[in-house]
């Protein structure tokens, strides 16, 4: 449940910073920082469908959990200088998702 959760804000996240990325207007249209953004959220997405898939693997699925919770939660601080806010909370929802989710996981619970 957690985990589905995270893809999905991750992926939310992977759009917006895209929109703002392209479209003209939003004030950081084109700039690294846009393009960073969106390079760390697709990278919270793809960690978060690697973990998922990695049900037998104990230590290396949290491992790979944790890579996840630290990209999303460099993405919203990102998106908070970039001034997105709507970024920020999609980000920080996936970051609270991959902790809780490192938490109350019985085969990541060594991990953290």
């Amino acid at each position: 449940m957690l985990q589905s959760l995270a893809m999905v804000a991750a992926l939310l996240g992977m759009g917006l910073a895209a929109y703002l990325w392209q479209v003209e207007g939003s004030g950081i249209t084109g700039t690294a920082g846009a393009l960073l953004a969106l390079l760390g959220a697709g990278a919270a997405f793809l960690g978060a469908i690697l973990a998922a898939m990695m049900r037998s693997w104990r230590h290396l699925r949290g491992v790979v959990t944790g890579l996840a919770l630290l990209a999303a939660t460099l993405t919203a601080v990102a998106a908070w200088f970039l001034m997105q806010n709507v970024l920020v909370i999609v980000m920080a929802v996936a970051a609270l998702a991959l902790l809780l989710d490192l938490a109350f996981t019985p085969a990541c619970r060594g991990v953290i």
